[in-house]
C-alpha cells in the first residue's frame, strides 16, 4: 500500500465517521486510529466525495468469490450492466453454502477487483460500481 493510498483510506474513514481500522494479510498489517482534530485529515476528508465511499461492492463475509455461479456455470452478472441497490451481483461460496453479494447502491457494474475463485475476507473490494 502506498502512502497516497493510506492517506486516501484515512480520508474515507474520517468522512464515514470511522475512528479506527485495522487491515491485515500475509506479511502486511496496518492500523489507523483517526483523530478528527487533525486539520490535515479533515481537509483531506472534505476532498473525498461522499458517493465515492459507496462506489465499491464489498464481500459480505469470508469465503471464495465467484464471478460465475457454481451451479449454473454462467456469469452472475455482466460488466457494464445496470444494477439496483440490493441486487445480487456475485456469489460468495463458504464451503457448500452460497451467499449473494449485493450492490450497495444503484449504478452500473464496473471492473471486477477480485478474480473468480479468490479467497476474500470481510469487506474485500470485489467490483467497482459506476
Amino acid at each position: 500500500m502506498t502512502a497516497e493510498e493510506i492517506e486516501r483510506l484515512a480520508a474515507w474513514c474520517t468522512a464515514a465517521g470511522v475512528g479506527e481500522i485495522e487491515l491485515a494479510e500475509a506479511g502486511f498489517s496496518l492500523c489507523l486510529r483517526i483523530q478528527s482534530a487533525d486539520p490535515a485529515l479533515r481537509a483531506a476528508a472534505s476532498e473525498v466525495p461522499k458517493a465515492e465511499v459507496l462506489k465499491t461492492v464489498r464481500a459480505p463475509g469470508v469465503g471464495t468469490f465467484r464471478l460465475v455461479h457454481p451451479t449454473t456455470g454462467h456469469p452472475v452478472i455482466e460488466r457494464g450492466q445496470p444494477v439496483r441497490k440490493g441486487e445480487v451481483v456475485g456469489v460468495l461460496q463458504i464451503g457448500s453454502c452460497l451467499k449473494g453479494v449485493v450492490a450497495p447502491a444503484d449504478g452500473a457494474l464496473g471492473a471486477a477487483l477480485a478474480e473468480d475463485g479468490a479467497v476474500v475476507g470481510y469487506s474485500t473490494p470485489l467490483y467497482e460500481l459506476l
